[in-house]
This record gives C-alpha cells, sequence and structure tokens, in this order.
C-alpha cells in the first residue's frame, strides 16, 4: 500500500455560505482545515480577521454540562443491562443533527446537572450536621443549658482537660481555694474530659490559678440553645429529613435512566459541533467573505469539486513543495487486509510523507511471526474466535478496532500453523489418552504414533529446537533483505543510484557469498565473490573520505555492517524462544492435569483434568498473547523498520463526523 498523495486546498466563500459549506465539508469528511499561514507582512490581508469562540465555547460548554449529567447518571442512576459487549446504536446522520432532540437533551442534562448540585448540597449538609451531633456528643449527660452564661454573681465556664487529668484531685485543689464552686462532669472520650466549672466571683481569680494548673480549656459552644440532649434531637430530624431529600433527588436522577441513549447522542453531537467550530475559527475572514486553507487527498478532489459547485466561491489546488513535505498531513492507503496494521505503525510513528506506507510489506510478517511464537491450534481458534465475536458485537472503532481486527487474522495463523506443527493445547492428546490408558490416536501432524503412517509435524520445536531456530533466523534473514529492497528502491527513486548499489548491494553480495561458502560451493564462487566485495567496499564505503580516512571507513563500515545486520538476524531467534515457551508451559500443565487425574477413577480424575487444564491454558493464553505481540512488533520496530523506514508523519485530521457512542448509518 502507499501513502496518499494530498493537495494543498486555498479557497474564498461568502461569508452567508460559510456555516452551510462547513456542514457540507464535515459531512464529505475529506478536508483537514490548517490554521492559515503568516501573512502579516502583505497589506492586502491585513484587513482579514479570525472569527469570534463564543459559539464554540458555548459547544464545549454543552459537551462539559453532558459529560457531568451522564456522570451523575451513571453515579446515582440505577445500574443499566449491557456491558463491553452491548453494541453501539445505529442512527442517521439527520437524527444525530436533529436540533429538537439535541434541545431537549441538553435540557436534560441541565437538569441533571442541578440534581447533581442538590445531592452535593446535602450530602455536604450530613456531614455538617453529623459534625455537630459528634460535638455535642461528650455534653449529653448535661441537663443545663449550653446557652448558660456568667452572671453578675457566679461565673460560669464550659471547658476539657486531658483524659489523663485526676478529677478528685483537681477538685481537692479547687476546694483549698474555696467552698464557693461547682465542676460538673459531662463526659469524656479517649483524648478529653468535659467539664462545667462554676464559682462564685469572689473566688474566681484563685479557682482560674488552679484551672491553669490542670490545663483546663475553655470550649465554644456559641450558638446552642438548650441543652445538649435537646439539640441533638433537633440534629437528629434534621438529618432524617436531609437523608429524605437525598432520596428522593437520587430518585430524580433516576427518572433519567431512560434518557441515557439520547444524553450520549447528544454528547456525539456536541463534539460535532466543537469540531467544526475549531474549523471556524481557523478561517480568516473579511465583512462579506471568509478565506479557508487546508489539505485534500487526491482522490477526494473531484467528489470535493462537485461539492464546492454548489457555492459561491472560488477555490484552487496545489501540489506540495519538497520544502513542505514536513507539515504534509499523511493518510495511509490500505485495503482490509493492511487496515489492522494502522495500529501498530502508529504506535511507532507515521512515515514520513515522502517515505513509505510499511503495512502492506509489514502485514505478512507480522501475522507469520505472531502466529509462529503463539503456534498452537486450540490457543489461536480461541483468539480468533473471541476477537471476531467482539469485532460482531461490538464493531470497534480507531485503534483498538483494528488490534480486534489483527487478533482475528494472527489467531487464523496461530491456528494453522499449530496445526502443522503439532501444537493443540500443547500434547494434549497425548497426556489425555495416556491417562486414561488408551492408544495414542492418529491425527495428521497433531497426534503421530510410531508406524501410523500419518504425516508428522513439519516443524517440532519440542523434538528438534534446532531446525526450528535455523527455520527462524532464515525468515529473519528474508524480512531483513526486503526492508533492505525497499530502502534500494527509495534511494533509486530519488536518484541516488550510486548509493543504492555501493551501500545497500554491497551487503547482498556479502550475504550471497555467504550462501556459496555454507552450501559447500566456496572453492568455486567464494574467492571471487570475497574480492567484489572488497573492491565494493573500497570503492563505495570510503567514497567520501579523504586520505587515510579511506581506510578507516572501510573498517567501520566493515565492523558496523557485520555486527548490525547479523545481530540483527540473530534477533529473530525469539520467535523459536517464544514457540518453545508456550508449548513447554502448556505441557506442564497437561502433566500437572494428568497426574492426579491417573490414579483415580475417570469421573473423578477427568474432571480434576480439565480444572487444571482450563485454568492452566487460560494463564498460558494470556501470557503468550501479551508476550508475542510485544515480541512480534519489536522486531518490527527494531529490525525491520530500521533498514529503511523514514517516520515524523503528522496524522491527517480531516473535519468529519467521529462519534464514539452511535454509528452513522451510510445512506445513498
Amino acid at each position: 500500500m502507499s501513502i496518499v498523495k494530498m493537495k494543498r486546498l486555498r479557497l474564498i466563500g461568502m461569508q452567508d455560505q460559510r456555516g452551510d459549506m462547513l456542514r457540507r465539508l464535515q459531512h464529505l469528511g475529506c478536508v483537514e482545515i490548517d490554521e492559515p499561514g503568516d501573512r502579516s507582512g502583505d497589506p492586502d490581508w491585513a484587513a482579514l480577521t479570525r472569527p469570534d469562540t463564543g459559539a464554540l465555547n458555548r459547544a464545549r460548554d454543552a459537551r462539559t454540562s453532558v459529560e457531568n449529567a451522564l456522570k451523575t447518571l451513571r453515579k446515582y442512576g440505577p445500574k443499566q443491562k449491557g456491558g463491553l459487549l452491548t453494541p453501539r446504536p445505529v442512527i442517521t446522520e439527520a437524527e444525530l443533527f436533529d436540533d429538537g432532540a439535541y434541545q431537549a437533551a441538553l435540557a436534560d442534562a441541565g437538569s441533571l446537572v442541578e440534581l447533581e448540585r442538590k445531592i452535593s448540597s446535602l450530602y455536604a449538609e450530613q456531614n455538617k450536621l453529623k459534625t455537630q451531633k459528634l460535638a455535642l456528643a461528650p455534653w449529653l449527660a448535661l441537663d443545663i443549658p449550653l446557652e448558660t452564661a456568667s452572671t453578675a454573681e457566679v461565673a460560669v465556664q464550659f471547658g476539657t482537660v486531658a483524659a489523663s487529668t485526676d478529677l478528685d484531685a483537681l477538685e481537692g485543689a479547687l476546694g483549698a481555694v474555696t467552698d464557693l464552686y461547682e465542676l460538673m462532669r459531662a463526659g469524656e472520650d479517649r483524648e478529653l474530659k468535659y467539664l462545667v466549672f462554676l464559682c462564685h466571683r469572689s473566688a474566681e481569680e484563685g479557682c482560674q490559678e488552679v484551672l491553669k494548673e490542670y490545663g483546663f480549656s475553655r470550649a465554644a459552644l456559641r450558638g446552642w440553645t438548650g441543652t445538649a440532649a435537646e439539640n441533638d434531637r433537633q440534629l437528629d430530624a434534621q438529618l432524617a429529613a436531609a437523608a429524605k431529600e437525598l432520596e428522593n433527588t437520587i430518585a430524580q436522577v433516576g427518572s433519567y435512566a431512560g434518557r441515557k441513549g439520547a444524553l450520549e447522542q447528544c454528547l456525539d453531537r456536541a463534539d460535532q459541533e466543537i469540531a467544526r467550530e475549531e474549523a471556524r475559527c481557523r478561517l480568516l475572514d473579511s465583512s462579506t467573505a471568509f478565506f479557508l486553507e487546508g489539505w485534500v487527498p487526491v482522490p477526494d478532489e473531484k467528489k470535493l469539486a462537485e461539492e464546492l459547485g454548489q457555492y459561491t466561491c472560488c477555490w484552487e489546488t496545489q501540489d506540495p513543495a519538497p520544502e513542505d513535505y514536513p507539515v504534509v498531513p499523511v493518510k495511509l492507503k490500505n485495503n482490509r487486509f493492511t487496515e489492522p496494521l494502522t495500529t501498530i505503525t502508529e504506535m511507532y510513528s507515521l512515515p514520513a510523507y515522502d517515505g513509505v506506507d510499511p503495512n502492506g510489506l509489514m502485514a505478512p510478517f507480522y501475522i507469520f511471526f505472531f502466529g509462529f511464537m503463539f503456534a498452537d491450534l486450540g490457543y489461536g481458534l480461541i483468539l480468533a474466535g473471541a476477537c471476531a465475536f467482539i469485532n460482531y458485537k461490538v464493531r470497534p472503532k480507531g485503534g483498538f478496532g483494528q488490534l480486534i481486527r489483527l487478533m482475528i487474522m494472527c489467531g487464523i495463523s496461530s491456528a494453522v500453523i499449530g496445526l502443522l506443527t503439532g501444537g493443540f493445547f500443547s500434547d494434549f492428546l497425548v497426556q489425555f489418552t495416556d491417562m486414561l490408558g488408551l492408544p495414542q490416536p492418529a491425527i495428521p501432524f497433531l497426534s503421530v504414533p510410531e508406524g501410523s503412517g500419518v504425516p508428522a509435524p513439519l516443524l517440532n520445536v519440542m523434538g528438534d529446537p534446532m531446525t526450528v531456530l535455523v527455520f527462524a533466523l532464515a525468515v529473519g534473514l528474508v524480512q531483513i533483505i526486503v526492508g533492505m529492497a525497499v530502502k534500494f528502491w527509495m534511494l533509486c527513486r530519488r536518484g541516488q543510484v550510486v548509493d543504492a548499489v555501493l551501500d545497500i548491494g554491497t551487503w547482498w553480495v556479502i550475504f550471497v557469498g555467504i550462501a556459496l561458502f555454507a552450501l559447500g560451493v566456496g572453492n568455486v564462487a567464494g574467492y571471487p565473490v570475497v574480492l567484489i566485495i572488497g573492491c565494493l567496499m573500497l570503492l563505495g564505503q570510503a567514497r567520501n573520505a579523504k586520505g587515510f580516512g579511506k581506510v578507516t571507513a572501510v573498517i567501520g563500515a566493515v565492523y558496523n555492517g557485520v555486527t548490525g545486520y547479523f545481530g540483527d538476524i540473530l534477533s529473530y531467534s525469539r520467535l523459536m524462544v517464544m514457540m518453545l515457551a508456550g508449548s513447554v508451559i502448556g505441557q506442564v500443565f497437561n502433566i500437572l492435569g494428568a497426574m492426579p487425574g491417573g490414579g483415580l477413577p475417570p469421573a473423578i480424575g477427568i474432571p480434576i483434568f480439565f480444572l487444571i487444564f482450563i485454568v492452566g491454558h487460560s494463564f498460558n493464553i494470556g501470557l503468550n498473547v501479551i508476550g508475542t505481540y510485544v515480541h512480534t512488533s519489536r522486531l518490527q520496530y527494531l529490525e525491520f523498520f530500521k533498514q529503511f523506514y523514514e517516520e515524523g508523519g503528522r496524522p491527517w485530521r480531516p473535519l468529519n463526523i467521529a462519534t464514539k457512542y452511535v454509528d452513522i448509518k451510510e445512506e445513498q
């Protein structure tokens, strides 16, 4: 596949048609509207202004309101049926942009936001009342009003002392000063003892000195009227009223449960409004016209021309100059087979505009490598089946949808390679029949008893790992050569044919020479190949050096090339390692399941076997899916992409209709 060619779009239209034109462009989804270029130095452009952001701010406020409303509904509303596997509703574009439904949903969102504020206020009120009850709790034993104050003859003080204070000693000390006092004990907790002290004014000064020695501290009980018990009962009544009102308010939130779908659709609509208003704010305005600048893919240019023909406007498209390539957006042209690989490419980086789309090149290798490492008929069928079910039920979008579709293909690859290499839940058939004392079945590739005559596995990682390792390295060499061929083509396309021959072709000659020696024909062709290599290396790697630098350039090229290429090839040994690890772990669980079941009656032994079998292989599948995905991606990023890939592309982000909660039905 390739990178879609882009053209710079410049358009001048009429102000009264601007809103409708932006809606049509959003419907088409084929124009990315950019910030206009800097024309501050051109007096002809000085009078143009940027559009106001009022509508954009209102759209953002609407989205925030709906988001908060949905959070309130999820938090306080009834739990609704559905989950991750619930398909999204399918609606028409007209239904999405129905202004009546949009305004009704916004009104519901506003009501829910108000209810959430009321709920928060009621919770705060409850916390306040509970705090007040806690403050009153130590004084509940008192039968005197909390507002009791000192008089001209008697001093009254509410206060506390440390919980470790000896109150008898305190009373004794006060008694030594005067008999005209009373110390009332209210309550206590782990830290404090709560007291009410009364004394005649004539003895107040002496008593205060005693109280100070014992750490007496005044308590703030302002605002209370009546005894602590009376206030506590009033607080209980207020808490009950607040709880009732809270219950009613939460019930009101629950009454909006049936509007959840409408609110989600409203949120999608708000996102479209924001996208369109953000695009509008990138325009330049005059009193009667506006200026738009952006990018349009070449395949969509005709469709755009037909649409713009309905408006009073003038426009032009222009091929980007090479110096503009860094800012040209990148759109990958993919088919159903290569499109799922986009999630792998984007995780690394999009290619440069003048680079190469790696999806088509990477797809066969990625799917094969995943299948080779995960190789198991049972595992592959489970992975492909589970992902196919998710894809059918949920219709996932974006990167997650691409990953699901990629895993379907990888699961099929794993099943096919697992069949050909004899893996079906590792050696399940052998261990299970052996546990039951039955003869091993004869199944091509999967179970091959001696003398059965059925085809044996094409590769046996458990019995002959060295053959598997050599095969893995050979496949890795093929991918590296493909990457080198792409780089060779890229250099030739740019007119750098000499560089392509001397930098890339040199190493192909080296590989051919090694192959000839490996095949035992070194005496016939080996020496000429080595001479050719030396000449090419001398001419190629030293072409830009001077003097003694030519020698060091050749030495450095040889060293870096040998360590680089052969290090990359050895990295593909992980194909064998991961394949072997999955098989060994699966075999261990099969053996563990067969050990307790072998000496028991089948009615007991078989359930025990399958219990261990299910738990163990579920763990093995999960572990291997993650490990295989990581290592397969690593081989592409570090071994394959380094041969030719030029990253740094900017993703193409057109003004389009992008929804999260609903799917738009395509209409003719």
